[in-house]
């Protein structure tokens, strides 16, 4: 039996937002492409400006807040999206203690238990001190490794593989 007591905060959610991004949602990595190949174009057009002496601040400020604003977008979208997604958790649920037993598991906040089927989960994926479950395309669950007080996270990733026949992902 493998029992986990954490407390979601801005770098699990972070985490699982980079996890949901490399996985269940990829069109958001293409997005992203689409961004710097934005941000590219600002830029060459910028470069250019600047070159043949056609830049002027009042005129062409707009270069310089598009390109400001992408970079922006892609240093900070998964933090965003994690605070967001921090602070979208219902009341009483940001602390959990799941209890993994041979049926399934089950999630208890401070304000409801749930329990869960392992043949519900999607994909199974890790990322650092994380282990990301998703059920489906639009729910995933973090455990924090370093948070277990019953059992061990190697033990757990075997276990876990064998109960739902996935296989964990690792993501950078």
């Amino acid at each position: 039996m493998f029992r986990i007591e954490q407390t979601y905060d801005l770098k699990a959610t972070t985490a699982l937002n980079v996890a949901v991004r490399k996985t269940t949602r990829r069109w958001y990595s293409y997005l992203r492409g689409g961004v710097w190949l934005l941000l590219a174009i600002d830029a060459a057009a910028l470069a250019v400006s600047l070159i043949y002496g056609a830049f002027s601040l009042r005129e062409d400020w707009f270069f310089l807040v598009s390109i400001a604003m992408m970079i922006l977008f892609l240093a900070f979208d998964d933090t965003l999206n994690g605070y967001v997604s921090l602070h979208r958790l219902l009341p009483g649920t940001a602390h959990s203690v799941t209890v993994f037993a041979e049926d399934g598991y089950t999630a208890a906040t401070d304000s409801i238990e749930t329990k869960y089927r392992y043949e519900d989960v999607t994909s199974l994926c890790e990322r650092g001190d994380y282990y990301f479950f998703f059920l489906g395309s639009k729910h995933g669950v973090i455990f924090d490794k370093r948070c277990f007080t019953q059992g061990d996270p190697d033990a757990f990733r075997a276990f876990i593989e064998g109960k739902t026949g996935l296989q964990f992902k690792t993501i950078k």
